[in-house]
Order: C-alpha cells, then structure tokens, then sequence
C-alpha cells in the first residue's frame, strides 16, 4: 500500500515538473520573439508605412482582433470587454499596415463608442503619446490621426505575442 502511494506521489511530482517546463519553454518562446522585435524609432516619433510582409500580416491580425470584438458585440447583449482606446489603436496598426490614412472621425467610428466618448479617448491617446495629429495636406479641414513610432512599435510586440500564442 504504502509502495503504490509513494508512485502515486512520484507520478504527481513528475506531472507538476512537466508542466512546469512547459510553462518555462513557452516564457522562453515568448521572450524570443519579443527579443526579435526591432525597438529602431524613425524621425520625429511617427511610425513608418507599411512595407514587410510582416507588417502586413500582423495588420490583418489586428483586423482578425476587431473582427473578434465585433462578433461578441453581435452575440451577447452586452460586450463587457469593450475599449473604445484598444479598438482606436488595432484599427489605427491595421489600417497603417494598408497604408491607408486615418482621420479623427473614422478613428472615432472604430472606437464604438459615442462621438464624444471616443474623441474622449483620442484625447487621452494623443495625451500619453499614443497617437499624434496630422493636418490633411489636400482638405486643411481634416485632420488624421497615426500611431506614434513608440506605440507602433508596442503595439508590434504585442500582436507578435498574440501571434504566437495562436500557433
């Protein structure tokens, strides 16, 4: 009895130590990519166009995400989950990965969020050094909106990780 306890034991330990090395391998994945991620800013803080496939194809995850919120909103009653600020910048990557320009209403639009709700959150998002205001050369009326180099480059990481994670 006491011989089928101590290897009952011996199984559980070795149950744990294995899942523990799993969770240590996936730490250590995730850190090698994070590792990988360029932290190169380019002049005068803006983040770059669209150019890598990379690029691209973490612009089309940050879709996917949007897409994802979108379905919850549709299927419950309520999205609990909702963040007019983190919808504004998966749009903001994704749309930048297309090389497409951004004003402050379509920002506001992505947001989900009531107008005044979401210029609230630009606000604040242009504030902490998020994003950044561009007057539109062709319509001095328009303004857009672009993620700055330093939240292009987090909000790179963090997709990458996402990415990952998903494998």
């Amino acid at each position: 009895m006491f011989g089928q306890r101590a290897a009952l034991l011996r199984t559980a330990d070795l149950e744990a130590i294995e899942n523990d090395l799993l969770r240590l391998s996936e730490a250590v994945r995730t850190l090698t990519i994070a590792s990988q991620i360029s932290l190169v800013p380019t002049e005068a803080g803006l983040s770059s166009p669209a150019g890598t496939a990379e690029e691209k194809m973490l612009g089309m995850l940050a879709r996917r995400l949007l897409r994802e919120s979108e379905a919850r909103q549709a299927v419950l009653p309520f999205d609990v989950t909702v963040d007019p600020a983190w919808l504004m910048l998966l749009d903001l990557y994704a749309a930048e990965a297309e090389d497409k320009q951004i004003s402050v209403s379509s920002a506001c639009i992505a947001s989900g969020a009531p107008h005044t709700t979401a210029l609230r959150y630009l606000n604040l998002l242009c504030d902490k050094g998020a994003l950044v205001r561009l007057q539109d050369a062709a319509d001095g009326r328009r303004i857009h909106v672009r993620l700055t180099a330093e939240y292009r480059t987090r909000m790179t990481q963090y997709l990458m990780l996402v990415a990952a994670s998903r494998e």
